[in-house]
């Protein structure tokens, strides 16, 4: 029988994110000939009061590449359920599911930062309006 030292076992349990964000869905937010952009979104059902939103990460992908070949267009965007609805054009693609280790220690970093927190906008309008406005 194996023993973990215990100060692994600390270093695993600061790895673990400060409340459990879990992936509800996905939703395809643009398809043309060439591409198609989607948003997967994170609801964390344990949220406090003062978050209400979703969070979402945003990925494009160019048709004619490989699955690993993509463009990770927001590592981490709040969303309001109006602007998650306002998104949702009824679209169907094909996507892909990524590791969401980034995502997981920027939603962090924002949960437990009220530097970041307060510096992060939150996406009223749609989440295409919102990604392209943070181009600018």
């Amino acid at each position: 029988m194996k023993f973990i030292p215990i100060s692994i076992l600390t270093c695993l349990a600061w790895t673990v994110p400060a409340s459990p964000q879990s992936q509800t869905e996905t939703v395809v937010l643009s398809v043309t000939k060439h591409s198609v952009t989607w948003a997967d979104v994170y609801q964390n059902p344990d949220a406090p009061p003062d978050d209400p939103y979703f969070h979402v990460r945003v990925f494009e992908k160019k048709k004619s590449t490989e699955p690993w070949v993509y463009k990770l267009v927001a590592g981490h965007l709040v969303v309001t359920p109006e602007a998650l609805e306002a998104s949702r054009k009824g679209k169907k693609a094909k996507t892909y599911s990524y590791k969401d280790v980034e995502f997981r220690y920027l939603y962090r970093d924002w949960l437990e930062n009220p530097a970041t927190r307060s510096a992060t906008s939150i996406c009223e309008t749609d989440i295409l309006d919102c990604v392209s406005k943070r181009k600018e």
